[in-house]
């Protein structure tokens, strides 16, 4: 969710109200205004008598002119005949990706299956070669060398290519009548090409014929760098749709490969029994302390085997015999392992993986062999007592455990599918599936593309989850059923009881990243001077947000009019030893791209197909800008709108639509990614309430760490815990990327007056791995030391995170080992619920945070522990260092006791073994 979107919806809300909505800038950057213009009806009925014996018209056109209105003509066609449509000409240079495209305009009755056929371009000396199917496939023979562009460079977006997971896929494309689709033709010249190239293209459609249009390509000039994705007007970073950049099996950093003794599997951290059907036999943790540390020894997450229940009617279970367990794939970052498991009444084939991060995938397929009715099918976990303090998801915000917790499926109202429970050291994160599964849009827009029910879990509305005590077991054993209810098993008809297990914490807690990284965020100022206020903040990273001189356009930072002073911007704060973030997500997505009319030809397969004109959103309760509503028209969904209100780009905006998950944008992010790395040398990413996968998330990470020292990935995130957000937990919906991820800024919309639980698991990042920052109004920086973390510069005017950074550099906070209340090893507590202490401990000094979770001053005194404290507190001083904006200067000789917290702060108290 945009951060500060309360304020900014109500500037929208003004704008609209006054009726100042500015001229956008999309005509400049879209393509050819005249595009956009209707032909008249008498010039289209003039039009279409000289195509009076053609069932469909195929019109090519340049790059420069994208075809934008798909219910009518432009007017810039009215003058074409049958020859000029037979034949056409582009040009090109060695080494670009040349794109063209093939529109079909379907003037007499619908189309369906329209087909794209081609073969090799050859140079003209050359002769044609014989044409293919609209995909890529094997050259040629015949023609080699400088004489040919092999039909294998040659593709047609719209008719398929590489999905966001590196597989190959077809597409279906249909017209209705007086409808025009354009076909977007990317072709990679070889950067020894040179001279004319001819090809031929075959364009047909169900029952309806084909019409045969021969292409003329003249390749002249230099070779171009980077194939022309350096000069955005060439739209050759269409050929970013089917990339497959970093999908390779390779670790990212910080991970272990994945080891397998014999059903053992191993990780950094964890380790994960499989039983003989399949499931986990045991899961355990040798994470300790705040998650830095690894002990010898593991603890028990689940105290019992995981079960999958299978129940009857008259209350009988049904007892399967697994066969063998077979390990199917065996790879540094995965393991992969089938069983079938057998029974009289069904079979269970069980297919699972775990992964070197911690993420497992299940699929269980209950194969019927006869009817049979049954009164439930679950899934069951009993948890330990010290793995099963907290638990989030399904309804529950970050919180203690419950006595018990109910839920049942409600997939149009409730962004929930899936449920964490865990202590700080240990936890698991279940998500349940069917095949059915689409990643569902995010905050408030989950609405126009929420979950899909689950048919197996759901079971028409009687399935559910319950959480509570395990009956039978010792105390503290906490129980997850995930059932299905009543049905009526009919063989032949396969049930898919699919879930996703990911093991916590997902990594070590990094204190260089914590400690050592200060951030600078202006949010969207627009020509602030970036590095000398990071200078005066004492920053060292500078995270730059859209709707700047240097970056304008939201999610296109490589727009040409800004990739000069960006340039050099990063080049500046390189000098001045900062490293440079771009906000760079896919969520939404500008509309002053080049590429627009492209993906918008794509149809919903990158642009999300919603609502068009009808959509309302809190951001646009009155409809969409009047740009959308005039050239987009349908099946989009409008989203963020900044106006300019100064420096470069005043009196323009940028709009914004909604665009889809999982979907090729992802290789597109991903290429440009890289791209900036090289071209830019970008320091990492700002990632904005991700619409993107783990793997996506997982193959950025391997971008930026293969090619820049010590990069960065943080992630920021809107409460969506509100009706206007779906009810959903942002670190429940966003676990599976957290592995990626360096730091979490999970502030937006928080109340920082939450119990000191809620903190731990929703804020602070610990039970996780990671470390955070707060967010709105710069959160509290009392409560926030006790989870060792603050505020980022820039965001609000409180200066007070700059004067605690300098407390880490002066007392070695890096150094000291952080142990949090939550930690039985803790070496103070408080004699008052209402005070939280965590202690920062060195072998000489410790730093001790004190925090008072209630609006009222407090009294307490901090007891601490000879052995677990390292030295003697008796012998010890007792300071408490000159903070601004934080604490006075004093000293403490009641040794911490009688301690007076105000209401709502702290202290930050240092204790020195010397007694100086």
């Amino acid at each position: 969710m945009k951060v500060r979107i309360i304020i900014f919806w109500m500037v929208c809300q003004g704008f609209l109200a006054r009726g100042q909505e500015l001229q956008s800038v999309t005509g400049h950057h879209t393509g050819n205004d005249s595009m956009l213009i209707a032909a008249s009806p008498e010039a289209v009925s003039q039009f279409e008598k000289r195509f009076a014996d053609w069932p469909f018209i195929v019109i090519p056109e340049s790059r420069e002119y994208p075809v934008a209105l798909h219910d009518a003509l432009p007017s810039r066609w009215m003058e074409r005949q049958p020859s000029s449509l037979s034949s056409f000409r582009v040009q090109g240079r060695p080494g670009e990706y040349l794109v063209f495209q093939l529109a079909v305009y379907a003037q007499k009755s619908s189309l369906k299956q329209i087909a794209i056929h081609y073969g090799n371009f050859s140079a003209q000396n050359s002769g044609a070669a014989n044409l293919h199917a609209g995909n890529p496939g094997e050259a040629d023979p015949g023609v080699s060398g400088k004489d040919l562009i092999p039909h294998s460079q040659i593709t047609c977006f719209n008719l398929g290519g590489k999905n966001f997971r590196g597989e190959d896929f077809t597409k279906r494309v249909d017209l209705d009548k007086g409808e025009v689709q354009s076909f977007w033709i990317g072709v990679q010249v070889p950067s020894t090409a040179k001279g004319q190239y001819a090809g031929d293209f075959q364009v047909g459609a169900d029952h309806a014929g084909s019409r045969h249009v021969h292409c003329i390509l003249q390749v002249e000039g230099p070779v171009v760098a980077n194939k022309g994705t350096d000069d955005a007007s060439r739209l050759a970073r269409l050929s970013w749709l089917n990339s497959t950049i970093a999908e390779d099996h390779g670790l990212v950093k910080g991970e272990i490969p994945i080891a397998r003794e014999g059903r053992k599997l191993q990780l950094l951290g964890r380790e994960l029994l499989l039983a003989g059907n399949g499931l986990p036999a045991a899961i355990n943790s040798y994470f300790t302390g705040c998650n830095d540390r690894l002990a010898r020894e593991s603890r028990p997450i689940l105290q019992t085997p995981m079960r999958f229940v299978i129940e009857t009617e008259d209350g009988q279970i049904i007892r399967m015999e697994p066969g063998p367990l077979r390990f199917t794939e065996e790879r540094p970052d995965r393991i992969r392992w089938e069983v079938r498991n057998h029974s009289a009444f069904a079979d269970l084939v069980c297919t699972g993986s775990l992964e070197a991060d911690g993420f497992g995938n299940y699929q269980l397929r209950l194969q019927p062999k006869q009817k049979l009715a049954v009164k439930d099918i679950r899934l069951e976990l009993d948890f330990s007592p010290g793995m099963a303090g907290y638990m989030m998801g399904l309804g529950a915000e970050g919180e203690r455990m419950p006595d018990h917790w109910d839920w049942k499926w409600d997939v149009a109202h409730k962004h929930q599918d899936a449920l964490w429970v865990g202590g700080v050291n240990g936890g698991l994160h279940i998500k349940l599936k069917d095949t059915n599964y689409t990643r569902p849009l995010v905050n408030i827009y989950y609405p126009f593309g929420p979950l899909q029910e689950p048919f197996s879990w759901s079971n028409g509305g009687a399935g559910g989850v319950h959480v509570g005590a395990a009956e039978g077991s010792s105390e503290g054993v906490v129980r997850v059923k995930a059932f299905s209810g009543a049905r009526v098993l009919e063989p032949g008809r396969s049930l898919f009881f699919n879930f996703e297990l990911l093991i916590t914490p997902l990594k070590r807690y990094d204190k260089k990243v914590q400690y050592g990284d200060r951030y600078f965020h202006l949010g969207t100022d627009q020509s602030a001077p970036f590095i000398s206020m990071a200078d005066e903040a004492g920053a060292n990273i500078i995270n730059l947000h859209h709707k700047s001189d240097i970056y304008p356009f939201i999610n296109y930072p490589y727009s040409a009019e800004n990739i000069q002073p960006l340039s050099e911007f990063i080049r500046a704060a390189h000098s001045d030893h900062k490293r440079v973030k771009m906000y760079y997500t896919t969520r939404e997505l500008t509309v002053n791209l080049p590429e627009f009319w492209a993906f918008r030809s794509l149809g919903g397969e990158l642009i999300f197909p919603g609502p068009g004109n009808a959509a309302r959103t809190n951001i646009h309760p009155n409809g969409p800008p009047q740009w959308l509503a005039d050239n987009v028209k349908d099946h989009y969904i409008p989203a963020w709108l900044a106006t300019f209100t100064e420096g470069k780009y005043k009196g323009m905006q940028d709009i914004s639509i909604i665009t889809t998950p999982d979907s090729r944008l992802n290789n597109f992010y991903l290429e440009g990614l890289d791209w900036m790395v090289k071209e830019l040398k970008i320091d990492g990413i700002y990632v904005d309430d991700c619409a993107m996968d783990r793997t996506t998330i997982r193959r950025a990470r391997k971008i930026l760490d293969r090619q820049r020292p010590d990069p960065r990935i943080d992630m920021h995130s809107w409460n969506h815990f509100n009706e206007q957000g779906s009810w959903a937990s942002c670190l429940n919906i966003y676990m599976d990327l957290l592995p990626y991820i360096d730091l979490v800024w999970i502030g937006e919309g928080r109340d920082y007056n939450r119990a000191p639980d809620h903190w731990l698991i929703e804020v602070s990042g610990i039970p996780f791995g990671l470390p955070g920052q707060m967010l709105d109004g710069g959160g509290n920086p009392w409560r926030g030391m006790v989870y060792g973390i603050t505020n980022r510069a820039g965001w609000t005017d409180d200066q007070t995170q700059r004067y605690i950074w300098k407390i880490w550099d002066q007392y070695h906070f890096a150094d000291k080992e952080m142990v949090g209340y939550w930690d039985a090893n803790c070496p103070a507590r408080s004699t008052n619920d209402s005070v939280q202490v965590t202690v920062y401990k060195g072998k000489d000094q410790a730093v001790i945070a004190v925090a008072n979770w209630s609006k009222q001053d407090q009294d307490c005194s901090i007891r601490l522990d000879k052995g677990l404290l390292g030295f003697d507190p008796e012998q010890a001083s007792y300071l408490v260092p000159a903070i601004p904006g934080f604490q006075p200067a004093g000293s403490l000789p009641q040794k911490l006791s009688g301690l007076s917290v105000p209401g709502g702060k702290g202290w930050l108290i240092v204790v020195d073994k010397t007694g100086k």
